[in-house]
Protein backbone atom coordinates (compact mmCIF):
# COMPACT_ATOMS: atom_id res chain seq x y z
CA UNK A 1 0.00 0.00 0.00
CA UNK A 2 2.78 1.91 1.06
CA UNK A 3 4.57 1.44 -1.92
CA UNK A 4 1.29 2.23 -4.37
CA UNK A 5 1.09 5.76 -2.60
CA UNK A 6 4.86 7.01 -3.22
CA UNK A 7 4.85 5.64 -6.65
CA UNK A 8 1.12 8.06 -7.31
CA UNK A 9 3.07 10.59 -5.56
CA UNK A 10 5.77 10.66 -7.59
CA UNK A 11 3.78 10.38 -10.65
CA UNK A 12 2.13 13.49 -9.61
CA UNK A 13 5.37 15.25 -8.56
CA UNK A 14 6.83 14.00 -12.32
CA UNK A 15 3.54 15.72 -13.71
CA UNK A 16 3.68 19.20 -12.09
CA UNK A 17 7.29 19.58 -12.44
CA UNK A 18 7.02 18.74 -16.67
CA UNK A 19 3.68 21.17 -16.93
CA UNK A 20 6.09 24.06 -14.54
CA UNK A 21 9.15 23.77 -16.08
CA UNK A 22 7.75 25.26 -19.67
CA UNK A 23 5.51 27.77 -17.61
CA UNK A 24 8.85 28.86 -15.68
CA UNK A 25 11.67 28.72 -18.96
CA UNK A 26 8.85 31.22 -19.80
CA UNK A 27 8.29 33.59 -16.89
CA UNK A 28 11.96 33.63 -16.98
CA UNK A 29 12.44 34.69 -20.33
CA UNK A 30 9.97 37.64 -20.06
CA UNK A 31 11.58 39.03 -17.01
CA UNK A 32 14.69 39.21 -18.74
CA UNK A 33 16.40 40.51 -22.01
CA UNK A 34 14.74 39.63 -25.36
CA UNK A 35 16.77 38.26 -28.03
CA UNK A 36 17.86 40.97 -30.42
CA UNK A 37 19.83 40.70 -33.99
CA UNK A 38 23.18 41.05 -34.03
CA UNK A 39 24.59 42.89 -36.91
CA UNK A 40 28.48 42.16 -37.77
CA UNK A 41 30.28 45.13 -39.05
CA UNK A 42 33.95 44.14 -39.93
CA UNK A 43 37.25 46.60 -40.49
CA UNK A 44 39.57 47.91 -43.48
CA UNK A 45 40.34 45.89 -46.24
CA UNK A 46 38.26 42.83 -44.70
CA UNK A 47 35.89 42.40 -47.67
CA UNK A 48 37.49 41.27 -51.13
CA UNK A 49 36.96 44.51 -53.71
CA UNK A 50 35.87 43.29 -57.26
CA UNK A 51 36.71 44.85 -60.24
CA UNK A 52 33.01 44.32 -61.37
CA UNK A 53 31.13 42.70 -58.67
CA UNK A 54 28.01 42.52 -60.80
CA UNK A 55 29.96 40.12 -62.71
CA UNK A 56 30.31 36.01 -61.22
CA UNK A 57 33.87 35.66 -63.44
CA UNK A 58 35.35 38.69 -62.17
CA UNK A 59 39.10 39.29 -60.89
CA UNK A 60 39.67 40.81 -57.67
CA UNK A 61 41.27 44.20 -57.33
CA UNK A 62 42.17 43.49 -53.94
CA UNK A 63 43.55 41.96 -52.85
CA UNK A 64 46.50 41.68 -55.37
CA UNK A 65 46.38 38.47 -56.92
CA UNK A 66 49.83 36.60 -57.52
CA UNK A 67 49.90 37.64 -61.23
CA UNK A 68 49.57 41.51 -60.64
CA UNK A 69 52.46 40.91 -58.11
CA UNK A 70 54.63 38.90 -59.82
CA UNK A 71 54.13 41.80 -62.76
CA UNK A 72 54.89 44.39 -60.53
CA UNK A 73 58.36 41.93 -59.45
CA UNK A 74 59.42 41.83 -63.29
CA UNK A 75 58.98 45.13 -63.41
CA UNK A 76 60.88 46.43 -60.60
CA UNK A 77 64.08 44.03 -60.58
CA UNK A 78 65.61 45.52 -63.84
CA UNK A 79 65.36 48.84 -62.37
CA UNK A 80 66.97 47.59 -59.41
CA UNK A 81 69.87 46.02 -61.47
CA UNK A 82 70.04 49.08 -63.45
CA UNK A 83 70.52 51.19 -60.62
CA UNK A 84 72.93 49.00 -59.01
CA UNK A 85 75.21 50.71 -61.99
CA UNK A 86 74.32 53.83 -63.13
CA UNK A 87 73.22 55.22 -59.26
CA UNK A 88 70.26 57.15 -61.08
CA UNK A 89 67.60 57.38 -58.69
CA UNK A 90 64.81 58.67 -61.58
CA UNK A 91 64.58 55.81 -63.32
CA UNK A 92 64.18 53.46 -60.19
CA UNK A 93 61.38 55.73 -59.14
CA UNK A 94 59.71 55.41 -62.29
CA UNK A 95 59.98 51.78 -62.79
CA UNK A 96 58.56 51.54 -59.11
CA UNK A 97 56.10 53.58 -58.92
CA UNK A 98 54.85 52.11 -62.29
CA UNK A 99 54.59 48.37 -60.47
CA UNK A 100 52.57 50.15 -57.58
CA UNK A 101 50.33 51.76 -59.76
CA UNK A 102 49.39 48.81 -62.21
CA UNK A 103 49.17 46.70 -58.78
CA UNK A 104 46.72 49.34 -56.88
CA UNK A 105 45.29 51.37 -59.65
CA UNK A 106 42.39 49.37 -59.63
CA UNK A 107 41.34 50.26 -55.79
CA UNK A 108 41.94 53.85 -56.29
CA UNK A 109 39.44 56.52 -55.65
CA UNK A 110 38.21 59.47 -57.82
CA UNK A 111 39.17 62.74 -57.07
CA UNK A 112 36.23 63.87 -55.52
CA UNK A 113 36.74 60.89 -52.81
CA UNK A 114 34.46 58.22 -54.62
CA UNK A 115 34.81 54.81 -56.55
CA UNK A 116 35.71 55.68 -60.11
CA UNK A 117 35.25 52.52 -61.51
CA UNK A 118 33.30 49.48 -61.22
CA UNK A 119 34.81 48.55 -58.46
CA UNK A 120 33.27 47.25 -54.96
CA UNK A 121 32.32 44.43 -52.53
CA UNK A 122 29.46 41.79 -53.40
CA UNK A 123 27.11 42.09 -50.50
CA UNK A 124 23.09 40.57 -51.20
CA UNK A 125 20.97 41.00 -48.21
CA UNK A 126 20.47 37.50 -46.58
CA UNK A 127 16.93 36.17 -47.27
CA UNK A 128 13.90 37.99 -45.06
CA UNK A 129 12.75 34.14 -43.63
CA UNK A 130 16.67 33.55 -42.39
CA UNK A 131 17.16 36.50 -40.19
CA UNK A 132 15.50 35.54 -36.40
CA UNK A 133 15.93 37.76 -33.70
CA UNK A 134 18.67 35.63 -32.15
CA UNK A 135 20.85 35.82 -35.85
CA UNK A 136 23.81 36.69 -36.20
CA UNK A 137 24.07 38.81 -39.32
CA UNK A 138 27.12 40.20 -41.59
CA UNK A 139 27.00 43.94 -42.89
CA UNK A 140 29.36 44.49 -46.03
CA UNK A 141 30.79 47.23 -47.20
CA UNK A 142 32.91 49.16 -49.64
CA UNK A 143 35.99 50.18 -46.92
CA UNK A 144 37.14 52.92 -49.25
CA UNK A 145 34.53 55.78 -49.31
CA UNK A 146 33.08 57.73 -47.36
CA UNK A 147 31.94 56.52 -43.43
CA UNK A 148 29.03 59.11 -43.85
CA UNK A 149 27.89 56.98 -47.31
CA UNK A 150 28.35 53.85 -45.56
CA UNK A 151 26.60 54.93 -42.28
CA UNK A 152 23.20 55.49 -45.10
CA UNK A 153 23.45 52.18 -45.88
CA UNK A 154 23.62 50.57 -42.60
CA UNK A 155 20.76 52.21 -41.89
CA UNK A 156 18.97 50.96 -44.20
CA UNK A 157 20.15 47.48 -43.69
CA UNK A 158 19.41 47.52 -39.90
CA UNK A 159 16.02 48.41 -41.02
CA UNK A 160 15.29 45.25 -43.10
CA UNK A 161 16.94 42.96 -40.03
CA UNK A 162 14.38 44.81 -38.15
CA UNK A 163 11.23 44.30 -40.51
CA UNK A 164 12.39 41.18 -41.12
CA UNK A 165 13.40 39.93 -37.27
CA UNK A 166 10.01 41.49 -35.75
CA UNK A 167 12.68 43.23 -33.36
CA UNK A 168 12.47 46.52 -31.83
CA UNK A 169 16.64 46.83 -31.97
CA UNK A 170 19.39 45.16 -33.57
CA UNK A 171 22.92 45.12 -31.65
CA UNK A 172 26.18 45.48 -33.08
CA UNK A 173 29.69 44.22 -32.93
CA UNK A 174 32.10 46.25 -34.81
CA UNK A 175 36.06 46.25 -35.46
CA UNK A 176 38.19 48.85 -36.66
CA UNK A 177 36.77 50.54 -39.22
CA UNK A 178 33.68 49.17 -38.75
CA UNK A 179 34.05 51.27 -35.48
CA UNK A 180 33.89 54.75 -37.40
CA UNK A 181 30.84 52.96 -39.27
CA UNK A 182 28.69 52.66 -36.44
CA UNK A 183 30.30 55.58 -34.74
CA UNK A 184 28.96 57.76 -37.60
CA UNK A 185 25.93 56.13 -37.76
CA UNK A 186 25.14 56.46 -34.34
CA UNK A 187 25.75 60.60 -34.83
CA UNK A 188 23.41 61.08 -37.59
CA UNK A 189 20.61 58.40 -36.79
CA UNK A 190 20.57 58.65 -33.19
CA UNK A 191 20.57 55.02 -31.31
CA UNK A 192 16.89 54.19 -31.02
CA UNK A 193 17.43 51.19 -33.17
CA UNK A 194 20.34 50.08 -31.08
CA UNK A 195 20.29 48.47 -28.14
CA UNK A 196 23.80 46.81 -27.62
CA UNK A 197 27.42 47.62 -29.13
CA UNK A 198 30.67 45.67 -28.55
CA UNK A 199 33.29 48.13 -29.75
CA UNK A 200 36.29 45.47 -30.58
CA UNK A 201 39.55 47.22 -31.51
CA UNK A 202 38.16 50.03 -33.26
CA UNK A 203 39.88 53.17 -34.48
CA UNK A 204 36.77 55.83 -33.45
CA UNK A 205 39.59 57.74 -32.20
CA UNK A 206 42.58 57.39 -34.83
CA UNK A 207 45.43 56.06 -35.40
CA UNK A 208 48.53 57.89 -35.15
CA UNK A 209 50.88 55.72 -37.75
CA UNK A 210 48.04 57.14 -40.37
CA UNK A 211 49.10 61.08 -39.34
CA UNK A 212 52.47 60.03 -40.01
CA UNK A 213 51.40 58.42 -43.62
CA UNK A 214 49.80 61.32 -44.20
CA UNK A 215 52.16 64.38 -43.34
CA UNK A 216 55.33 62.51 -45.27
CA UNK A 217 56.86 61.87 -41.50
CA UNK A 218 58.27 58.55 -42.71
CA UNK A 219 61.64 56.89 -41.12
CA UNK A 220 62.69 53.07 -40.71
CA UNK A 221 65.01 52.31 -38.12
CA UNK A 222 66.66 48.73 -37.15
CA UNK A 223 65.02 48.15 -34.09
CA UNK A 224 61.73 49.20 -35.17
CA UNK A 225 61.90 46.20 -38.01
CA UNK A 226 63.51 44.14 -35.66
CA UNK A 227 60.06 44.50 -33.20
CA UNK A 228 57.73 44.41 -36.06
CA UNK A 229 59.20 41.30 -37.52
CA UNK A 230 59.11 39.88 -33.89
CA UNK A 231 55.33 40.76 -34.18
CA UNK A 232 55.36 39.35 -37.47
CA UNK A 233 56.31 35.40 -36.18
CA UNK A 234 54.74 35.92 -32.65
CA UNK A 235 52.00 33.38 -33.73
CA UNK A 236 54.65 30.95 -35.35
CA UNK A 237 55.51 27.83 -34.37
CA UNK A 238 59.23 28.41 -34.78
CA UNK A 239 58.72 32.32 -33.35
CA UNK A 240 61.89 31.38 -30.34
CA UNK A 241 64.08 30.31 -33.27
CA UNK A 242 63.11 33.54 -35.44
CA UNK A 243 63.52 36.01 -33.00
CA UNK A 244 66.84 34.92 -31.90
CA UNK A 245 68.40 34.46 -35.54
CA UNK A 246 67.16 38.22 -36.15
CA UNK A 247 68.72 39.20 -32.86
CA UNK A 248 71.52 38.15 -34.22
CA UNK A 249 71.23 39.43 -37.88
CA UNK A 250 71.12 43.11 -36.01
CA UNK A 251 73.44 42.56 -33.56
CA UNK A 252 76.34 41.54 -36.46
CA UNK A 253 75.08 44.99 -38.03
CA UNK A 254 73.15 43.16 -41.09
CA UNK A 255 70.00 44.56 -39.96
CA UNK A 256 71.57 48.11 -40.41
CA UNK A 257 72.52 47.32 -44.12
CA UNK A 258 69.10 47.21 -44.81
CA UNK A 259 67.98 49.74 -42.68
CA UNK A 260 70.15 52.15 -44.45
CA UNK A 261 69.28 51.00 -48.05
CA UNK A 262 65.90 51.43 -47.11
CA UNK A 263 65.93 54.82 -45.86
CA UNK A 264 68.62 55.59 -49.23
CA UNK A 265 65.20 54.41 -50.96
CA UNK A 266 63.02 56.48 -49.11
CA UNK A 267 64.84 59.82 -48.99
CA UNK A 268 65.22 59.34 -53.08
CA UNK A 269 61.56 58.34 -53.69
CA UNK A 270 59.24 59.44 -51.27
CA UNK A 271 57.77 62.53 -53.24
CA UNK A 272 57.38 61.23 -56.13
CA UNK A 273 55.86 57.55 -54.25
CA UNK A 274 53.95 60.26 -52.35
CA UNK A 275 52.60 61.95 -55.46
CA UNK A 276 51.46 58.97 -57.79
CA UNK A 277 50.94 56.11 -55.24
CA UNK A 278 50.35 56.80 -51.72
CA UNK A 279 48.11 60.00 -52.08
CA UNK A 280 46.05 58.72 -55.04
CA UNK A 281 45.27 55.59 -53.28
CA UNK A 282 45.27 56.16 -49.70
CA UNK A 283 44.44 59.91 -49.68
CA UNK A 284 41.77 59.25 -51.54
CA UNK A 285 39.94 56.90 -49.52
CA UNK A 286 37.56 59.13 -47.16
CA UNK A 287 37.81 55.92 -44.86
CA UNK A 288 41.43 57.36 -44.24
CA UNK A 289 40.92 60.52 -42.92
CA UNK A 290 37.85 59.06 -41.03
CA UNK A 291 40.64 57.48 -38.99
CA UNK A 292 42.94 60.24 -38.98
CA UNK A 293 43.63 61.03 -35.34
CA UNK A 294 42.39 64.36 -34.13
CA UNK A 295 46.07 65.45 -33.17
CA UNK A 296 46.72 64.71 -37.25
CA UNK A 297 43.97 65.89 -39.32
CA UNK A 298 44.62 69.56 -39.88
CA UNK A 299 48.38 68.73 -40.68
CA UNK A 300 47.62 66.36 -42.67
CA UNK A 301 44.97 68.06 -44.73
CA UNK A 302 47.81 70.96 -44.98
CA UNK A 303 50.35 67.75 -46.51
CA UNK A 304 48.05 66.47 -48.90
CA UNK A 305 45.70 69.58 -50.12
CA UNK A 306 48.77 72.17 -50.32
CA UNK A 307 51.88 69.95 -50.74
CA UNK A 308 50.82 67.15 -52.61
CA UNK A 309 47.99 68.08 -55.01
CA UNK A 310 48.69 72.16 -55.07
CA UNK A 311 48.58 71.83 -58.37
CA UNK A 312 45.60 69.20 -58.67
CA UNK A 313 41.94 70.25 -58.05
CA UNK A 314 40.53 67.91 -55.08
CA UNK A 315 38.02 70.70 -53.56
CA UNK A 316 35.33 67.56 -54.00
CA UNK A 317 37.25 65.64 -51.87
CA UNK A 318 38.22 68.29 -49.36
CA UNK A 319 34.45 68.56 -49.01
CA UNK A 320 33.65 65.14 -47.91
CA UNK A 321 36.95 65.24 -45.40
CA UNK A 322 34.83 68.59 -44.11
CA UNK A 323 31.82 67.20 -44.23
CA UNK A 324 32.81 64.40 -41.81
CA UNK A 325 34.97 67.07 -39.95
CA UNK A 326 32.17 69.31 -39.18
CA UNK A 327 29.28 66.62 -38.56
CA UNK A 328 30.70 63.39 -37.05
CA UNK A 329 34.26 63.88 -35.54
CA UNK A 330 33.44 66.48 -32.99
CA UNK A 331 31.06 64.41 -31.97
CA UNK A 332 32.42 61.17 -31.18
CA UNK A 333 32.47 61.12 -27.65
CA UNK A 334 29.48 62.75 -26.60
CA UNK A 335 28.20 59.88 -28.63
CA UNK A 336 29.29 57.50 -27.09
CA UNK A 337 28.05 58.80 -24.06
CA UNK A 338 24.72 58.94 -25.01
CA UNK A 339 24.66 55.52 -26.58
CA UNK A 340 26.40 54.14 -22.82
CA UNK A 341 22.79 55.58 -21.43
CA UNK A 342 20.76 54.14 -23.58
CA UNK A 343 22.10 51.13 -24.49
CA UNK A 344 24.61 48.80 -23.17
CA UNK A 345 28.23 49.46 -24.26
CA UNK A 346 31.54 47.08 -24.60
CA UNK A 347 34.76 48.14 -25.54
CA UNK A 348 37.64 45.49 -26.42
CA UNK A 349 40.94 46.68 -26.26
CA UNK A 350 43.78 44.74 -27.29
CA UNK A 351 47.58 45.56 -26.45
CA UNK A 352 51.21 44.21 -26.40
CA UNK A 353 53.20 45.06 -29.76
CA UNK A 354 54.64 47.74 -31.31
CA UNK A 355 52.89 50.18 -34.23
CA UNK A 356 53.08 50.30 -37.59
CA UNK A 357 57.10 50.31 -38.71
CA UNK A 358 58.51 53.41 -41.38
CA UNK A 359 57.34 56.22 -38.57
CA UNK A 360 57.79 57.63 -36.05
CA UNK A 361 54.82 56.22 -34.20
CA UNK A 362 55.94 53.10 -33.91
CA UNK A 363 56.79 53.67 -29.98
CA UNK A 364 52.86 53.58 -29.48
CA UNK A 365 51.80 50.44 -27.58
CA UNK A 366 49.23 48.78 -29.68
CA UNK A 367 48.09 45.35 -31.15
CA UNK A 368 49.95 46.01 -33.89
CA UNK A 369 48.00 48.41 -36.19
CA UNK A 370 45.60 50.63 -33.86
CA UNK A 371 47.01 52.44 -30.64
CA UNK A 372 46.00 50.62 -27.27
CA UNK A 373 45.04 54.09 -25.97
CA UNK A 374 42.41 54.99 -28.80
CA UNK A 375 40.86 51.54 -28.77
CA UNK A 376 40.19 51.71 -25.37
CA UNK A 377 38.90 55.09 -25.26
CA UNK A 378 41.46 56.72 -23.53
CA UNK A 379 43.01 54.13 -21.12
CA UNK A 380 47.30 55.51 -20.31
CA UNK A 381 49.29 53.12 -22.01
CA UNK A 382 53.13 53.23 -21.31
CA UNK A 383 55.26 53.48 -24.77
CA UNK A 384 56.02 49.85 -26.59
CA UNK A 385 59.01 48.04 -24.44
CA UNK A 386 58.32 50.16 -21.42
CA UNK A 387 56.33 50.27 -17.79
CA UNK A 388 54.18 52.82 -16.21
CA UNK A 389 56.37 54.43 -13.83
CA UNK A 390 56.21 53.45 -9.77
CA UNK A 391 55.49 56.93 -8.87
CA UNK A 392 52.46 57.21 -11.33
CA UNK A 393 51.26 53.95 -10.04
CA UNK A 394 51.30 54.85 -6.74
CA UNK A 395 48.77 57.03 -7.11
CA UNK A 396 46.09 55.04 -9.22
CA UNK A 397 43.97 52.29 -7.28
CA UNK A 398 46.02 49.16 -8.27
CA UNK A 399 42.45 47.16 -9.19
CA UNK A 400 43.23 49.50 -12.95
CA UNK A 401 46.60 48.58 -13.92
CA UNK A 402 47.80 45.48 -15.97
CA UNK A 403 49.97 42.84 -13.93
CA UNK A 404 52.95 44.15 -16.32
CA UNK A 405 52.41 47.46 -15.48
CA UNK A 406 51.77 48.42 -18.96
CA UNK A 407 48.12 49.89 -18.86
CA UNK A 408 46.34 52.05 -16.50
CA UNK A 409 42.18 51.56 -17.21
CA UNK A 410 40.79 54.30 -14.97
CA UNK A 411 41.25 56.91 -17.61
CA UNK A 412 39.27 54.82 -20.22
CA UNK A 413 35.93 56.55 -20.89
CA UNK A 414 33.93 53.89 -19.53
CA UNK A 415 36.59 51.90 -17.22
CA UNK A 416 34.12 49.23 -15.96
CA UNK A 417 33.35 48.01 -19.48
CA UNK A 418 36.66 47.98 -21.03
CA UNK A 419 38.45 44.94 -21.44
CA UNK A 420 42.03 44.67 -22.26
CA UNK A 421 43.70 41.40 -24.47
CA UNK A 422 47.53 41.43 -24.31
CA UNK A 423 49.19 39.97 -27.84
CA UNK A 424 46.03 38.99 -29.70
CA UNK A 425 46.65 40.40 -33.16
CA UNK A 426 44.54 43.40 -34.54
CA UNK A 427 43.60 41.33 -38.02
CA UNK A 428 43.16 38.08 -35.98
CA UNK A 429 39.33 37.89 -34.78
CA UNK A 430 39.19 34.04 -33.70
CA UNK A 431 36.27 31.88 -32.13
CA UNK A 432 37.36 32.71 -28.68
CA UNK A 433 37.25 36.37 -29.15
CA UNK A 434 33.70 36.09 -31.21
CA UNK A 435 32.43 33.75 -28.06
CA UNK A 436 33.64 36.60 -25.83
CA UNK A 437 31.88 39.66 -27.68
CA UNK A 438 28.34 37.47 -28.08
CA UNK A 439 28.79 36.37 -24.16
CA UNK A 440 28.83 40.07 -23.90
CA UNK A 441 25.96 41.34 -26.19
CA UNK A 442 23.62 38.23 -25.02
CA UNK A 443 23.96 39.38 -21.32
CA UNK A 444 20.85 40.61 -19.67
CA UNK A 445 21.65 44.56 -19.60
CA UNK A 446 25.06 46.13 -18.95
CA UNK A 447 27.58 43.65 -17.96
CA UNK A 448 31.10 44.65 -16.32
CA UNK A 449 34.24 43.76 -15.49
CA UNK A 450 33.17 41.88 -12.96
CA UNK A 451 30.17 40.05 -14.03
CA UNK A 452 32.28 37.29 -16.15
CA UNK A 453 35.08 35.64 -13.98
CA UNK A 454 36.20 34.11 -16.92
CA UNK A 455 36.45 37.69 -18.66
CA UNK A 456 38.06 40.22 -15.74
CA UNK A 457 39.31 43.26 -16.78
CA UNK A 458 43.04 42.06 -17.88
CA UNK A 459 43.67 39.15 -19.92
CA UNK A 460 45.85 37.81 -22.34
CA UNK A 461 45.64 35.53 -25.83
CA UNK A 462 47.23 31.92 -26.20
CA UNK A 463 47.34 31.77 -30.17
CA UNK A 464 48.23 28.41 -30.31
CA UNK A 465 44.89 27.13 -28.55
CA UNK A 466 43.04 29.84 -29.13
CA UNK A 467 42.53 30.59 -25.99
CA UNK A 468 41.56 33.93 -23.78
CA UNK A 469 42.02 33.93 -20.14
CA UNK A 470 42.49 36.12 -17.62
CA UNK A 471 45.52 37.97 -17.09
CA UNK A 472 46.51 38.03 -12.81
CA UNK A 473 50.23 38.27 -12.83
CA UNK A 474 53.07 39.47 -14.65
CA UNK A 475 54.72 36.17 -16.52
CA UNK A 476 58.36 35.84 -15.40
CA UNK A 477 60.92 36.72 -17.66
CA UNK A 478 62.10 33.66 -19.97
CA UNK A 479 65.41 32.53 -18.76
CA UNK A 480 68.84 31.68 -21.09
CA UNK A 481 68.45 28.10 -20.51
CA UNK A 482 64.47 28.07 -21.35
CA UNK A 483 64.93 30.16 -23.94
CA UNK A 484 67.73 27.68 -25.44
CA UNK A 485 65.83 24.61 -24.62
CA UNK A 486 62.80 26.39 -26.87
CA UNK A 487 65.17 27.34 -29.71
CA UNK A 488 66.35 23.67 -29.68
CA UNK A 489 62.74 22.33 -29.71
CA UNK A 490 61.46 24.07 -32.30
CA UNK A 491 64.76 23.66 -34.37
CA UNK A 492 64.09 19.42 -34.62
CA UNK A 493 60.77 20.28 -34.73
CA UNK A 494 61.73 22.70 -38.03
CA UNK A 495 63.93 19.61 -39.45
CA UNK A 496 61.33 16.67 -38.49
CA UNK A 497 58.64 18.56 -40.53
CA UNK A 498 60.85 19.91 -43.70
CA UNK A 499 62.15 15.58 -43.79
CA UNK A 500 58.33 14.77 -43.70
CA UNK A 501 57.45 17.23 -46.68
CA UNK A 502 60.51 15.67 -48.62
CA UNK A 503 59.92 11.97 -47.63
CA UNK A 504 55.92 13.21 -48.79
CA UNK A 505 57.35 13.78 -52.23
Amino acid sequence: MKKKISFRLSAIVLALVICLVPMLTVLANASGEESVPIIDIHGLMASDIYVDPSDPDSELAWPPSTDSILNAVKVALPAIAQLAVTKDWKPFGDAVVKAATDMFKPIYCGEDGSVKNTSGVRFTYPAAKSIKKDSVVKFKYDWRIDPIEVAAQLNDFINYVLKCSGSKTVKISCHSLGGVVTNTYLTLYGDSKVSGVCFNSTAIFGQRYIGDLMTGRIVLDSESLQEFLSYVFDYNEYKTLLNEIIAVVRAAGLMDVVVNLGNTIINNILEQASKEVLAPMFASWPSIWAMTSDKDIEEAENFIFNVTYKDVDRSALKAKIDRFNTEVRPYKAATLNKLNENASVYVISRYGYCSIPLTPSWRIDSDGVVDTQSTSFGATVAPYGETLSDEYIANVDPEYISPDKIVDASTCMFPEQTWFIKNMQHANNPDSLEYMMYTFLRYDGQATVDTFPQYPRFNRYYSANDIIAPYTQAEKPVTFVAKLQNMVRELITLVVNLVSKIASK
